[in-house]
């Protein structure tokens, strides 16, 4: 299951400052995809002789006018870095607000029910929990074809379930307390009960929760594209750059740290930032 159980330890002492950090990180990280191209409007798509070598090789880190140098299409790696990494978190970021959305409806839905209809939407949810998250994201992705779409429903399909088993384990215990019985006995309705007196409440955890699930995610994506299941040429994502230039590795070995220490910083913000918000709701 993904979730919580798998979170990394904490990296800071404070949840406070691990959630500075790593809303600094993840800012710094969005002005960067937002602002690099109105700066420095370079295509990233665009494969220049001028980007290579008399041999034919990419030109290293530091080159004049590529300062990240450039991949072996002699397209350069600043902006290609830069617009693959805006990608990876576009997907990530929109497949887990789908599968919130998704699986809040289908937790709230089974704890407002009758014990039947709770039961059949949670064997719903666990068989969603048991098929493989990369295995289930790899078949959607291959079969509506590759592309940016495709990932989000995928990746989407695989955090649903694991959401929508938070939310109901928490509204169960939510729906005893005595204010939500309170609110029964004035003669509010179970949907009223539900939007008003329970969900205020489940919003924090939840939202921790897809914090989390915002790292796995791009992780995913990444792995998706590393085995080409990703976006198609001439797009690129963080997971397609680094399974690409993968033959590099001995002898362009910038062609894997630029990428790979992008990957890095972003799932460690996502982390910090999910794992901050849970352990202060945890402390509430």
């Amino acid at each position: 299951m993904i979730g919580p159980t798998l979170a990394p330890a904490r990296l800071v002492g404070s949840p406070r400052w691990g959630l500075r950090i790593g809303l600094g990180l993840v800012t710094a990280l969005v002005l960067l995809v937002v602002l690099y191209p109105l700066f420095s409007p370079v295509d990233p798509t665009f494969e220049s002789v001028a980007g290579l070598t008399e041999l034919g090789e990419p030109l290293p880190v530091g080159s004049e006018g590529y300062p990240l140098g450039t991949d072996p299409r002699g397209r350069d790696m600043l902006a290609r870095t830069v617009y693959a990494g805006g990608l990876t978190m576009l997907t990530a970021i929109l497949a887990v607000a789908i599968a919130t959305v998704a699986g809040l409806a289908v937790g709230l839905l089974a704890s407002g029910s009758s014990r039947v209809a709770g039961s059949l939407l949670m064997r719903f949810t666990d068989l969603g929990l048991a098929i493989p998250g990369l295995l289930l994201a790899a078949a959607i992705a291959t079969i509506l074809g590759r592309g940016t779409v495709s990932l989000i429903v995928g990746l989407a399909a695989v955090f649903w379930a694991p959401i929508a088993r938070v939310t109901y384990g928490q509204a169960v215990v939510l729906r005893e307390r005595d204010y939500v019985e309170a609110a029964r006995v004035m003669g509010g309705g179970a949907l009223t009960v539900l939007l008003r007196h329970i969900l205020p409440h489940l919003l924090p955890v939840v939202g921790a929760y897809a914090a989390l699930s915002v790292g796995w995610a791009v992780l995913f994506e990444s792995a998706l594209g590393f085995l080409g299941a990703g976006v198609q040429e001439p797009q690129a994502s963080i997971g397609s750059m680094l399974g690409d230039h993968l033959i590099y590795y001995r002898s362009h070995p910038a062609l894997i740290v630029i990428p790979a220490t992008f990957l890095a910083v972003l799932v460690i913000a996502a982390n910090l930032v999910g794992e901050s918000l849970r352990t202060r709701t945890e402390e509430r």
